[in-house]
This record gives structure tokens, C-alpha cells and sequence, in this order.
């Protein structure tokens, strides 16, 4: 059984190793064997390695990395989980729920499913690295998981939605890389830049495209279609200008 095959969960400076080990053993329920781990590397504690039972080998075999930004460097798809969501006005915390989540096996690469702190969830610059941001339905009153809760939720959430016996069907098409995204964005941030727009809303703008890419999946041959056509459009504005 494929199950989840391209998922990778990343853990952002989890405080108690324990919590590690509860959340390896959570991605072997679900078929999930990637794991990698921003902060100290906890994979020696007795206690994570206690408690992630008999899935130790996903403990040994995750990635440590220093900071958010290299652990995301090679996937094609992050997504981050966070509980503190912004109003409609808010393009930075806007989050969408986690029923609503697209199939990741649709995505032709890795997917990172992104998971913070235990006290503090992730910083908005952490979500910032991230495509998009979802959020767990939960009580108003407490709506903060525990970190393997979390990852359990997420995971039986996919599973039971995507979850498939057979492994997803092979494709030419390859998906666009971060580094594919960047300069796409780059040359629309110019754009916005030239367009006679307030300043404080030029920010924002640039913030929504973000998160129409970050939704949109798309393969490296759309990504460069979409970057000549917005260097054309930036061309133009300029030469006008």
C-alpha cells in the first residue's frame, strides 16, 4: 500500500523530544516514512526514541536542518499548519480548513506538511516560506493542538480522504521548483512596484499572488510560461513609463 508516499512532515523547534517520538509513530500509522526536523536534533533522547515505538527507523533516518528555509529547499509543496488565523483582510494569515486541503498525490513532488512549536505554532516569517497556510477546525475557546495531535489529525485527515492502494500514476510533466517560483515572483513584485498603487497596498498585492501560486500547483513549464508573460508585462508598464 502507497498510502501517502510523497508526504514529508516538518517539525519546527519542537520543544520535548517525547512529542518527536509520539509524532514518528503517528506518520507510520499513516504510511508517511519522510521527517525532518528544524532545531536540535533530539534523535539520540531516550524518551523520543521510547515513544516512537516501533517506528524508530523514521526517527533515525529524519533530516536536521538549522532553519525552515533549507528543510523547504528541495520541496515542491509546503504547507503550513497554524492555528492562529487572520479575518478576511489578512492575506498573510489567510488559511484554509484542513477538509479542505487539495490531494497531495496530485502534486507531482513532494509535499512538506510544516508543523511548529508547541507553545508558539510557527512566526508569520515561517509562514511566509510556506505556499499556504490551514487550519485545524477546533473549540474557540482552545484551539491549540498538541504537536503529535496535530500531525495526527492532518494525517488521518489525508489518509482517510486520498489515501490510495495504488501508487499515483506516473507523469512527464514536471512540477515547478521553489527556485521556478521565486523568480516569477520577483518579476511581479517589480510590477507592483511600477504600477501606481498607495505603498501600503503594494505589500499586499504581492502577498496574493503568493498565495494564488502557492494553491495553484503548477509544473515548471506553466511557471515559465506565467514568468516570460509578467516580464513582458513589466517591460511594457516600464516602457510606458
Amino acid at each position: 500500500m502507497t498510502e501517502l508516499p510523497n508526504i514529508t512532515v516538518v517539525i519546527v523547534n519542537p520543544l520535548t523530544p517525547g512529542n518527536v517520538g509520539f509524532a514518528v509513530r503517528v506518520l507510520a500509522n499513516f504510511g508517511v516514512s519522510n521527517l525532518r526536523i528544524v532545531g536540535e536534533d533530539p534523535r539520540n533522547d531516550q524518551f523520543a526514541q521510547m515513544f516512537s515505538v516501533r517506528a524508530v527507523d523514521i526517527l533515525e533516518r529524519a533530516g536536521i536542518f538549522p532553519n525552515l528555509e533549507e528543510a523547504l529547499s528541495d520541496m515542491h509543496a509546503s504547507w503550513a499548519a497554524t492555528a492562529r488565523v487572520g479575518r478576511n483582510h489578512s492575506v498573510t494569515r489567510a488559511a484554509v480548513p484542513l477538509p479542505e486541503l487539495p490531494d497531495p498525490l496530485s502534486v507531482p513532488g513532494q509535499v512538506a506538511l510544516v508543523f511548529g512549536r508547541e507553545d508558539a505554532g510557527l512566526t508569520n516569517e515561517e509562514i511566509a516560506l510556506c505556499d499556504l497556510a490551514f487550519t485545524i477546525p477546533a473549540s474557540k475557546d482552545y484551539p491549540s493542538l498538541n504537536l503529535s495531535h496535530a500531525v495526527a489529525v492532518t494525517l488521518y485527515e489525508l489518509f482517510n480522504k486520498y489515501g490510495s492502494e495504488e501508487p499515483p500514476e506516473p507523469t512527464e510533466a514536471k512540477p515547478a521548483t521553489r527556485e521556478d517560483r521565486e523568480i516569477v515572483y520577483g518579476f511581479f513584485d517589480e510590477v507592483v512596484d511600477d504600477l501606481e498603487l498607495k505603498d501600503y497596498r503594494k505589500p499586499i498585492a504581492k502577498q496574493v499572488f503568493r498565495n494564488l501560486l502557492g494553491r495553484a500547483y503548477m509544473t515548471g513549464r506553466e511557471v515559465t510560461t506565467l514568468t516570460g508573460v509578467v516580464r513582458k508585462l513589466r517591460d511594457l508598464i516600464r516602457k510606458k513609463k
